[in-house]
Protein backbone atom coordinates (compact mmCIF):
# COMPACT_ATOMS: atom_id res chain seq x y z
CA UNK A 1 0.00 0.00 0.00
CA UNK A 2 1.54 3.33 -1.21
CA UNK A 3 1.29 5.99 1.97
CA UNK A 4 1.50 9.52 1.42
CA UNK A 5 5.03 11.45 2.66
CA UNK A 6 3.38 15.17 4.15
CA UNK A 7 6.34 17.91 4.29
CA UNK A 8 6.21 21.44 5.29
CA UNK A 9 7.90 24.64 4.15
CA UNK A 10 7.44 27.94 5.73
CA UNK A 11 8.13 31.14 3.34
CA UNK A 12 7.15 34.50 2.30
CA UNK A 13 7.65 36.04 -1.29
CA UNK A 14 11.31 36.55 -0.55
CA UNK A 15 12.29 33.07 -0.40
CA UNK A 16 9.76 31.67 -3.09
CA UNK A 17 12.80 31.66 -5.73
CA UNK A 18 14.92 29.92 -3.72
CA UNK A 19 11.97 27.41 -2.31
CA UNK A 20 11.36 26.36 -6.18
CA UNK A 21 14.81 24.72 -6.40
CA UNK A 22 13.79 22.91 -3.23
CA UNK A 23 10.74 21.69 -5.23
CA UNK A 24 12.47 20.97 -7.96
CA UNK A 25 15.18 18.92 -6.14
CA UNK A 26 12.27 16.75 -4.24
CA UNK A 27 10.39 16.05 -7.81
CA UNK A 28 13.55 14.93 -9.20
CA UNK A 29 14.25 12.30 -6.50
CA UNK A 30 11.18 11.34 -6.08
CA UNK A 31 10.09 7.87 -6.71
CA UNK A 32 7.11 7.50 -9.27
CA UNK A 33 5.23 4.58 -6.89
CA UNK A 34 5.30 6.96 -4.03
CA UNK A 35 2.96 10.07 -3.12
CA UNK A 36 4.27 13.35 -1.79
CA UNK A 37 2.35 15.79 -0.44
CA UNK A 38 4.11 19.66 0.11
CA UNK A 39 2.60 22.08 2.17
CA UNK A 40 4.04 25.51 2.09
CA UNK A 41 2.66 27.59 5.06
CA UNK A 42 3.13 31.40 3.89
CA UNK A 43 2.51 34.60 5.11
CA UNK A 44 2.53 37.31 2.25
CA UNK A 45 2.38 34.87 -0.71
CA UNK A 46 1.93 36.54 -3.63
CA UNK A 47 -0.69 35.02 -6.11
CA UNK A 48 1.59 34.82 -8.90
CA UNK A 49 4.36 33.14 -6.97
CA UNK A 50 1.54 30.57 -5.66
CA UNK A 51 0.88 29.88 -9.23
CA UNK A 52 4.45 30.03 -10.33
CA UNK A 53 5.54 27.29 -7.36
CA UNK A 54 1.97 25.06 -8.06
CA UNK A 55 3.12 24.76 -11.43
CA UNK A 56 6.05 22.16 -10.12
CA UNK A 57 3.64 19.86 -8.99
CA UNK A 58 3.45 16.82 -10.75
CA UNK A 59 1.62 13.44 -10.89
CA UNK A 60 2.45 12.18 -7.72
CA UNK A 61 4.11 15.37 -5.97
CA UNK A 62 0.78 17.45 -4.64
CA UNK A 63 1.16 21.22 -3.58
CA UNK A 64 -1.15 23.03 -1.34
CA UNK A 65 -0.71 26.50 0.17
CA UNK A 66 -1.99 27.21 3.61
CA UNK A 67 -2.26 31.24 4.72
CA UNK A 68 -1.14 31.27 8.40
CA UNK A 69 -2.44 34.39 9.56
CA UNK A 70 -6.18 33.55 10.12
CA UNK A 71 -5.45 29.93 10.81
CA UNK A 72 -3.19 30.99 14.15
CA UNK A 73 -5.44 33.89 15.05
CA UNK A 74 -8.30 31.30 15.31
CA UNK A 75 -6.66 28.70 17.00
CA UNK A 76 -4.59 30.96 19.28
CA UNK A 77 -6.70 34.16 19.85
CA UNK A 78 -4.84 37.57 20.20
CA UNK A 79 -2.98 36.32 23.53
CA UNK A 80 -0.51 35.31 20.95
CA UNK A 81 0.34 38.57 19.14
CA UNK A 82 4.27 39.05 20.13
CA UNK A 83 5.53 41.34 22.80
CA UNK A 84 6.97 44.34 20.22
CA UNK A 85 9.44 41.63 19.44
CA UNK A 86 11.74 42.23 15.59
CA UNK A 87 10.39 38.66 15.26
CA UNK A 88 6.87 37.67 13.58
CA UNK A 89 4.73 34.78 13.93
CA UNK A 90 5.95 33.54 10.73
CA UNK A 91 9.17 31.85 12.38
CA UNK A 92 6.71 30.10 14.93
CA UNK A 93 4.67 27.97 11.89
CA UNK A 94 6.82 25.01 12.68
CA UNK A 95 5.62 24.77 16.19
CA UNK A 96 1.56 24.32 15.13
CA UNK A 97 2.11 21.99 12.28
CA UNK A 98 0.73 18.95 14.94
CA UNK A 99 -2.25 20.98 16.45
CA UNK A 100 -3.43 22.30 12.54
CA UNK A 101 -2.70 18.99 10.54
CA UNK A 102 -4.15 16.20 12.51
CA UNK A 103 -4.67 14.00 9.88
CA UNK A 104 -0.77 13.23 10.01
CA UNK A 105 1.13 11.29 12.90
CA UNK A 106 4.51 12.21 11.27
CA UNK A 107 5.68 14.78 8.81
CA UNK A 108 8.95 16.50 7.70
CA UNK A 109 9.40 20.36 7.92
CA UNK A 110 11.79 21.86 5.74
CA UNK A 111 13.28 25.05 5.17
CA UNK A 112 12.92 26.78 1.83
CA UNK A 113 17.06 27.03 1.68
CA UNK A 114 17.80 23.31 1.15
CA UNK A 115 18.36 20.96 -1.58
CA UNK A 116 17.62 17.05 -1.16
CA UNK A 117 20.03 14.59 -3.56
CA UNK A 118 17.79 11.85 -2.81
CA UNK A 119 14.29 10.74 -1.68
CA UNK A 120 12.58 12.53 0.54
CA UNK A 121 10.68 9.27 1.72
CA UNK A 122 13.91 8.51 3.14
CA UNK A 123 14.16 10.26 5.85
CA UNK A 124 10.39 10.31 6.76
CA UNK A 125 11.15 6.23 7.15
CA UNK A 126 13.08 6.98 10.49
CA UNK A 127 11.39 5.55 13.40
CA UNK A 128 11.05 8.60 15.89
CA UNK A 129 9.85 6.01 18.74
CA UNK A 130 8.37 8.26 21.75
CA UNK A 131 10.81 10.86 20.37
CA UNK A 132 9.11 14.16 19.73
CA UNK A 133 11.78 14.94 16.78
CA UNK A 134 14.56 13.89 14.79
CA UNK A 135 17.06 16.56 13.73
CA UNK A 136 20.84 16.97 13.27
CA UNK A 137 23.21 18.91 15.54
CA UNK A 138 23.60 22.94 14.63
CA UNK A 139 27.41 22.83 12.84
CA UNK A 140 26.86 26.71 13.09
CA UNK A 141 26.43 26.37 16.75
CA UNK A 142 29.54 24.16 16.94
CA UNK A 143 31.60 26.15 14.98
CA UNK A 144 31.98 29.05 17.10
CA UNK A 145 33.18 29.55 21.11
CA UNK A 146 30.34 32.47 21.34
CA UNK A 147 27.49 29.92 20.47
CA UNK A 148 29.37 27.01 22.06
CA UNK A 149 29.15 29.05 25.10
CA UNK A 150 25.63 30.37 24.35
CA UNK A 151 24.07 27.12 24.40
CA UNK A 152 25.95 25.79 27.11
CA UNK A 153 24.71 28.44 29.35
CA UNK A 154 22.27 30.46 28.15
CA UNK A 155 20.04 27.80 27.44
CA UNK A 156 21.74 24.97 29.83
CA UNK A 157 22.02 22.54 27.01
CA UNK A 158 24.96 20.41 25.53
CA UNK A 159 26.25 21.50 22.13
CA UNK A 160 26.02 18.22 21.17
CA UNK A 161 22.64 18.22 21.57
CA UNK A 162 21.33 21.27 19.97
CA UNK A 163 19.85 20.61 16.87
CA UNK A 164 18.81 22.79 13.83
CA UNK A 165 15.18 23.05 13.58
CA UNK A 166 15.84 23.43 9.42
CA UNK A 167 15.25 19.82 8.80
CA UNK A 168 12.98 17.61 11.26
CA UNK A 169 11.12 14.80 11.08
CA UNK A 170 7.75 15.88 13.58
CA UNK A 171 6.34 13.20 15.70
CA UNK A 172 2.84 15.07 15.55
CA UNK A 173 0.77 12.13 16.76
CA UNK A 174 3.17 12.19 20.37
CA UNK A 175 3.06 16.13 20.25
CA UNK A 176 -0.49 16.18 20.20
CA UNK A 177 -0.65 13.97 22.95
CA UNK A 178 1.65 16.09 25.11
CA UNK A 179 0.07 19.06 23.89
CA UNK A 180 2.82 20.52 22.45
CA UNK A 181 1.51 23.53 20.41
CA UNK A 182 -0.38 24.40 24.10
CA UNK A 183 3.42 24.36 26.02
CA UNK A 184 4.86 26.18 23.98
CA UNK A 185 1.92 29.22 23.76
CA UNK A 186 2.34 29.04 27.47
CA UNK A 187 5.56 29.76 27.64
CA UNK A 188 6.02 32.55 24.75
CA UNK A 189 3.43 34.21 26.67
CA UNK A 190 4.32 33.72 30.37
CA UNK A 191 8.06 34.39 30.15
CA UNK A 192 9.91 36.91 28.69
CA UNK A 193 12.86 34.50 27.68
CA UNK A 194 15.24 36.08 25.82
CA UNK A 195 16.89 34.12 22.65
CA UNK A 196 18.68 34.89 19.65
CA UNK A 197 17.42 31.85 17.49
CA UNK A 198 13.52 32.09 19.49
CA UNK A 199 11.79 29.20 17.46
CA UNK A 200 15.13 26.94 17.40
CA UNK A 201 15.71 27.61 21.01
CA UNK A 202 12.44 27.06 22.38
CA UNK A 203 11.86 23.94 19.89
CA UNK A 204 15.32 22.73 21.40
CA UNK A 205 13.90 23.22 25.14
CA UNK A 206 10.34 21.43 24.30
CA UNK A 207 12.26 18.62 23.22
CA UNK A 208 15.00 18.38 25.51
CA UNK A 209 15.95 14.43 26.06
CA UNK A 210 13.72 13.92 22.83
CA UNK A 211 15.26 14.23 19.88
CA UNK A 212 16.30 11.26 17.73
CA UNK A 213 19.91 12.47 16.01
CA UNK A 214 20.01 11.83 12.62
CA UNK A 215 22.89 11.57 10.74
CA UNK A 216 24.81 14.52 9.42
CA UNK A 217 24.44 13.64 5.77
CA UNK A 218 20.34 14.96 6.57
CA UNK A 219 21.41 18.34 7.36
CA UNK A 220 24.79 19.33 5.39
CA UNK A 221 25.22 22.98 6.46
CA UNK A 222 28.23 25.36 6.16
CA UNK A 223 30.97 24.37 8.67
CA UNK A 224 34.58 24.48 9.18
CA UNK A 225 34.11 21.01 9.94
CA UNK A 226 34.98 17.93 7.56
CA UNK A 227 32.97 17.63 4.44
CA UNK A 228 30.44 14.97 4.21
CA UNK A 229 31.52 12.67 1.45
CA UNK A 230 27.73 11.94 0.74
CA UNK A 231 25.14 14.60 1.10
CA UNK A 232 21.58 13.72 1.53
CA UNK A 233 20.46 17.53 2.18
CA UNK A 234 22.23 20.31 1.79
CA UNK A 235 20.90 23.02 4.23
CA UNK A 236 22.62 26.60 2.80
CA UNK A 237 21.62 28.37 6.33
CA UNK A 238 22.86 31.66 7.41
CA UNK A 239 25.48 33.23 5.43
CA UNK A 240 26.35 30.44 2.92
CA UNK A 241 23.93 31.14 0.30
CA UNK A 242 24.83 29.93 -3.35
CA UNK A 243 22.90 32.51 -4.97
CA UNK A 244 24.78 35.38 -2.92
CA UNK A 245 28.25 33.97 -2.97
CA UNK A 246 29.76 31.78 -6.10
CA UNK A 247 32.19 29.97 -3.94
CA UNK A 248 29.60 29.41 -1.33
CA UNK A 249 30.16 25.63 0.24
CA UNK A 250 28.19 22.96 -1.60
CA UNK A 251 27.22 25.33 -4.27
CA UNK A 252 27.54 23.06 -6.98
CA UNK A 253 23.89 21.60 -5.78
CA UNK A 254 21.97 23.88 -6.08
CA UNK A 255 23.23 24.84 -9.22
CA UNK A 256 22.84 21.93 -11.00
CA UNK A 257 19.08 21.97 -9.91
CA UNK A 258 18.53 25.85 -10.46
CA UNK A 259 18.09 25.63 -14.46
CA UNK A 260 15.17 23.53 -13.89
CA UNK A 261 13.70 26.52 -11.92
CA UNK A 262 11.30 28.89 -13.49
CA UNK A 263 12.93 31.55 -11.44
CA UNK A 264 15.93 30.52 -13.04
CA UNK A 265 16.58 33.87 -14.32
CA UNK A 266 15.90 35.73 -11.72
CA UNK A 267 18.06 33.57 -9.64
CA UNK A 268 21.34 34.34 -11.59
CA UNK A 269 19.95 38.02 -11.73
CA UNK A 270 20.09 38.03 -7.53
CA UNK A 271 23.80 36.49 -7.48
CA UNK A 272 25.78 38.50 -10.20
CA UNK A 273 23.51 41.47 -8.94
CA UNK A 274 24.79 40.82 -5.19
CA UNK A 275 27.33 43.95 -4.17
CA UNK A 276 30.51 44.12 -2.41
CA UNK A 277 28.90 46.18 -0.05
CA UNK A 278 26.12 43.32 0.45
CA UNK A 279 28.83 41.03 1.10
CA UNK A 280 30.47 43.21 3.88
CA UNK A 281 27.35 43.57 5.44
CA UNK A 282 26.65 39.80 5.98
CA UNK A 283 30.33 39.55 7.48
CA UNK A 284 29.53 42.59 9.62
CA UNK A 285 26.22 40.78 10.27
CA UNK A 286 28.01 37.55 11.50
CA UNK A 287 30.03 39.23 13.76
CA UNK A 288 27.54 41.18 15.16
CA UNK A 289 25.23 37.99 16.04
CA UNK A 290 28.59 36.68 17.71
CA UNK A 291 28.95 39.15 19.61
CA UNK A 292 24.96 38.94 20.69
CA UNK A 293 25.78 35.42 21.18
CA UNK A 294 28.67 36.55 23.44
CA UNK A 295 26.86 38.87 25.47
CA UNK A 296 23.98 36.47 25.92
CA UNK A 297 26.25 34.09 27.18
CA UNK A 298 27.49 35.94 29.75
CA UNK A 299 24.01 36.70 30.97
CA UNK A 300 21.57 34.64 33.55
CA UNK A 301 18.36 34.61 32.23
CA UNK A 302 15.79 33.81 35.25
CA UNK A 303 12.95 33.08 32.90
CA UNK A 304 14.81 30.71 30.74
CA UNK A 305 15.83 28.66 34.03
CA UNK A 306 11.87 28.88 35.09
CA UNK A 307 10.92 27.63 32.03
CA UNK A 308 13.56 25.07 32.37
CA UNK A 309 12.30 23.73 35.71
CA UNK A 310 8.68 23.95 34.54
CA UNK A 311 9.27 21.31 31.55
CA UNK A 312 11.10 19.21 33.90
Amino acid sequence: MTKTIPFFFSINDAYAPFLSVAITAITTHATPTQHYTLTILYDDLSRENQMRLASLATTNVAIHFVPMSDRLSALQGEHMKLRGDTFTLTIYFRLFIAAMFPQYDQAIYLDADVVPTTDIAELFDYDLGTNLVGAVADTFAADNPQSIQYVEHHLQLPIDDYFNSGVMVMNLKQMRAERFNETFSHLLTSYHAEFIAPDQDYLNLLCRNRVLKLDRAWNVMPTTQARVADPKLLHYSLFGKPWHYSDAQNGEYFWELAPKSPYYAEIKAIQQGYTDDQRKQDRTTEQGLLGQLDKFSKLTNNDVQRMRTELE
